[in-house]
């Protein structure tokens, strides 16, 4: 009589699937603009729905007569700029009873904190994609920026009298890979350290201006519009920031959500440069 094995096949109800208490949650992109650009938060804190931030030029210092003693004025007609608050932003989840008492995983925390950050996203796209909004542009579109490129922005910067602090540039992690193989900005001989490359912060610092990587840069049909500016560049008002909260329930299940709602504007277009890529 031949032996019988007891197998997965025979004996597969006694075998039960596991899932396992990790979870594979999605990355999340460093995000930056909103702590970088010019804030107005204080002015609608209580109320309001425009800002008005009126411009101030500058004057001309000209030859007082020797004759009379008389100087013709001057009355420069001034603009302003308004920042309008009418991007109120949302995420909402509904989910059945059975699904919270059944889960073994802490649902509404993990979903809250991502409701948090596609608000944080969301704003983050919609700054960035201001980029071609800047005064000026270098580089080609789909051609990896060079260092005179980023010479030329600095210029640019320098030229339209922009402060040398709060100046910062934004870049796609393929422009952080392009300038890894920039020997300048990398290189010990060159930089008298290595250890900006050891601990990972390339570039760190170009030409003073601060470097940011993030995979939010702003690409349209594959041009990629990287961005060298200084604060003042985008005016931010944030009226009511992100915000968690449950709604009246109807019916067997829990209903949440998260807003924002701010307002922006590009304020000194001359403050900024698009670094095509």
């Amino acid at each position: 009589m031949a032996d019988v094995f007891s197998t997965t096949t025979t004996q597969g109800t006694f075998l039960p699937d596991i899932w396992s208490k990790e979870m594979i949650i999605q990355r999340e992109s460093v995000l930056v603009m909103a702590n970088l650009v010019w804030r107005f938060d204080m002015d609608v804190a209580s109320y309001g729905d425009i800002i008005h931030v009126p411009t101030v030029t500058n004057l001309t210092a000209s030859a007082i007569s020797t004759a009379d003693g008389q100087l013709d004025a001057q009355s420069p007609t001034e603009t302003q700029k308004t920042i309008t608050i009418n991007q109120w932003i949302g995420a909402r989840m509904k989910v059945l009873d059975i699904v919270l008492a059944q889960s073994k995983y802490p649902f509404r925390k993990l979903y809250t904190e991502k409701m948090g950050y596609a608000l944080g996203v969301q704003l983050e796209d919609t700054l960035l994609s201001n980029a071609p909004s800047a005064a000026a542009n270098v580089g080609t579109y789909q051609t990896n920026f060079a260092d005179p490129d980023l010479r030329l922005a600095v210029q640019n910067l320098d030229s339209a009298r922009v402060p040398f602090e709060d100046r910062h540039l934004v870049i796609s992690p393929a422009q952080k890979n392009n300038i890894l193989g920039i020997d300048k900005f990398i290189r010990y001989d060159a930089t008298g350290s290595d250890r900006l490359v050891n601990v990972g912060r390339v570039p760190g610092e170009l030409y003073g201006v601060v470097t940011h990587v993030t995979p939010e840069v702003y690409v349209s049909a594959g041009n990629t519009s990287n961005l060298m500016f200084h604060k003042q560049f985008l005016g931010l008002a944030m009226q009511k920031d992100i915000k968690v909260e449950s709604f009246a329930r109807v019916g067997f299940l829990d209903d949440f959500g998260a807003s924002q709602l701010y307002g922006y504007s590009v304020m000194r277009s001359d403050h900024a440069v698009e670094v095509r890529s």
